[in-house]
């Protein structure tokens, strides 16, 4: 027998839990999933429309399961054939479990609508505001596809050394000065992050060194722990960095010599 029930569980994940996406998982990929600022506009302004018609419906739904409820709640007073009743009983049961879904489904879509809603309100002051900044041109198109398809490009660069057989058809398509713009961008964006994560790689080596020179049988990291302080363990330990393991070998000695 279990100390902790499903039924605990189930009941602790509506009522506390988020269902959906985090607003840090918002952010970072659906925002800024777009490289230009006008589609990051465009794409919360469709997510808001989405998920705020989706709640409208979704609470018209719960308004006809509480209806529902009370119809057969009503029913059921003056039902005298026992096993009617316990049908009834058993449907009013279900339709409730349905309708504390429903609870939940809103729970989510308030969630996720206040993410993209403080990205808009942190922006704009007024709806005139946001319906200007939404404008699209397409000169603004333009420049998007030469941005993500520069982006795009970059990645094949810094991981293959080369620009990939699909990206590649896809630049050849567009006009030739803005193939020139886009593998312009493709090569600022991979020479930066080559440079960048080189010097990671530098800021790193004298751990590393200190690995490949341990005699002790093979390590291999592992990610758990990583939201310590968003480094590895085995990082922390060959840069000293490891106090939980420090901490816990002044403990065994300061109890080696009690005893």
């Amino acid at each position: 027998m279990y100390n902790i029930s499903p039924d605990a569980i189930e009941s602790l994940v509506e009522r506390e839990m988020d269902y959906g996406m985090t607003h840090e998982q918002i952010k970072n990929f659906v925002v800024n999933s777009h490289v230009t600022d006008k589609r990051k506009l465009r794409q919360v302004l469709v997510e808001i429309e989405r998920r705020n018609h989706d709640r409208k419906k979704c609470v018209l739904d719960r308004k006809r399961k509480e209806v529902e409820i009370a119809r057969l709640k009503d029913r059921l007073q003056i039902t005298e054939d026992p096993y009617e009743r316990q049908l009834m009983e058993f449907d009013i049961e279900e339709y409730e479990i349905d309708r504390n879904k429903y609870n939940v489904t809103l729970h989510q879509y308030d969630n996720e609508l206040a993410a993209f809603l403080d990205w808009i309100n942190k922006h704009w002051g007024s709806i005139e505001e946001v319906a200007k900044a939404a404008e699209y041109t397409e000169e603004d198109e333009r420049k998007y596809w030469i941005a993500r398809m520069g982006k795009q490009a970059a990645i094949d660069v810094y991981t293959t050394g080369k620009i990939g057989t699909g990206n590649l058809d896809s630049i050849a398509m567009m006009r030739e000065d803005d193939q020139y713009s886009t593998l312009n961008v493709a090569m600022q964006y991979a020479g930066l992050l080559n440079v960048g994560i080189a010097k990671i790689q530098n800021e790193l080596k004298p751990h590393l060194d200190k690995l490949m020179m341990d005699g002790s049988s093979t390590r291999i990291p592992t990610m758990e722990g990583i939201e310590d302080n968003l480094n590895l363990k085995l990082y922390d330990q060959l840069a000293g960095k490891d106090l939980n393991n420090e901490q816990k070998s002044i403990q065994s000695a300061d109890k080696s010599e009690t005893e």
